[in-house]
């Protein structure tokens, strides 16, 4: 017999609480007293500060270690993090690194599979305490242990930093309205639309192993966070937009931390591993589409276009290793201190025209897969 749901009823309190308040406060202020310019800068400082510790602490940093911090930016993001009230870093990667191990499936603590609202956020609601797990690594970390132990205090001391405002400016109630209260529904509905709508709306074109989906709407309101099929595909890499016009605010934030020397050692996955996985997933559509063409034209496309995408899939591979070669010996030249050597200059001048002989080959690779690509689209069309 199944039993009855249970609801945790602080959890339920909070989160009901909060968005209900919001919905008759913040009306009634913008009624009664209109918008403030401050009130606006002490939502919006707050809400990105806390929604990108987060997304660069919570997430990338502890959740994946996707790069190493200073002790500093560890303190940081652990304090202003705290003010999300999403739990304390560890219980937050333990959740969430349980989620990618067993994603979509019933042990992922917050799965797509049991529907949109209980992935948003009725799971934090029932009444399961998730024990920690696979987090040995952060319980070494002091301040992630201190963190742990004092997150709720920590965070409402961050969290009220718009009330010392609202005293020093007279205006305590309109603060409090935008500058917590607003904020907290913000940071929390935000954080949730990566648990479920990132894993039922937009694309897959890395993979379609998984729910997660890339979806350009929600990076803007999740600080980079909204390509997901690339996140789950490679979850340790520290960008979630990894290409250079894909928004992803905590990436270029992290950029700019790198270069004052605060954060370091960026993990993340090579060009060519993101094209062959898009090359992959491309030729599989173009294969079930033409599945329901007639197995006569079919079949000589398919191999058509599974003998290009194999070649270009080599040349992209070929040239990766090259490069990769060719960085490690950079290294262990410098470190004998070899790299004015004329046999250096050799050396290079030989890399050089290996490399534009491996791009003539993709370029050529490219031509063959573009050509396949375009006769299966015309074929399907005319079919």
């Amino acid at each position: 017999m199944a039993l009855a749901k249970r609801w945790n009823l602080l959890n339920t309190l909070f989160l009901t609480g909060t968005l209900a308040l919001a919905l008759v406060l913040v009306p009634w202020r913008l009624a009664t007293a209109g918008l403030r310019l401050s009130e606006v800068l002490v939502f919006a400082g707050m809400t990105f500060a806390i929604g990108t510790a987060i997304s660069g602490g919570y997430h990338r940093l502890f959740s994946h270690r996707a790069y190493r911090a200073s002790w500093l930016m560890r303190f940081l993001f652990l304090c202003i993090g705290a003010a999300a009230f999403e739990n304390s870093a560890l219980k937050w990667s333990s959740d969430h690194r349980v989620h990618h191990q067993h994603v979509d499936t019933d042990q992922d603590p917050y799965t797509i599979g049991r529907g949109f609202w209980f992935a948003h956020w009725t799971w934090v609601m029932e009444a399961r305490e998730l024990p920690l797990s696979g987090v040995a690594d952060l319980e070494k970390d002091p301040l992630v242990r201190w963190q742990h132990r004092h997150h709720f205090l920590i965070g409402a001391v961050v969290a009220l930093i718009p009330l010392g405002i609202g005293l020093a400016t007279g205006n305590v109630a309109g603060h409090l309205i935008f500058g917590l209260l607003l904020r907290i529904v913000v940071n929390h509905h935000t954080t949730f639309l990566i648990n479920s709508a990132a894993h039922m709306f937009g694309s897959r074109p890395y993979t379609d192993a998984h729910t997660g989906r890339d979806n350009w709407l929600l990076a803007p309101l999740t600080y980079g966070e909204g390509y997901h099929n690339f996140h789950h595909h490679w979850q340790w890499d520290y960008r979630n937009g990894a290409l250079w016009y894909q928004w992803d605010t905590t990436k270029w934030l992290l950029n700019a931390l790198a270069w004052m020397g605060l954060v370091g050692q960026f993990r993340r996955v090579s060009d060519a591993a993101m094209t062959r996985a898009r090359l992959h997933m491309e030729e599989k559509r173009l294969r079930e589409r033409l599945a329901m063409a007639s197995p006569g034209s079919a079949t000589p496309m398919q191999a058509r276009l599974a003998a290009a995408r194999l070649k270009l899939d080599a040349a992209l591979a070929a040239l990766h290793d090259r490069h990769e070669a060719w960085s490690q010996k950079q290294a262990e030249w410098r470190a004998k201190g070899l790299a004015r050597a004329e046999a250096w200059r050799e050396a290079k001048a030989e890399w050089q025209a290996s490399m534009a002989l491996h791009r003539s080959e993709l370029k050529a690779a490219w031509a063959e897969w573009k050509a396949a690509r375009l006769e299966v689209r015309s074929a399907l069309v005319y079919a």
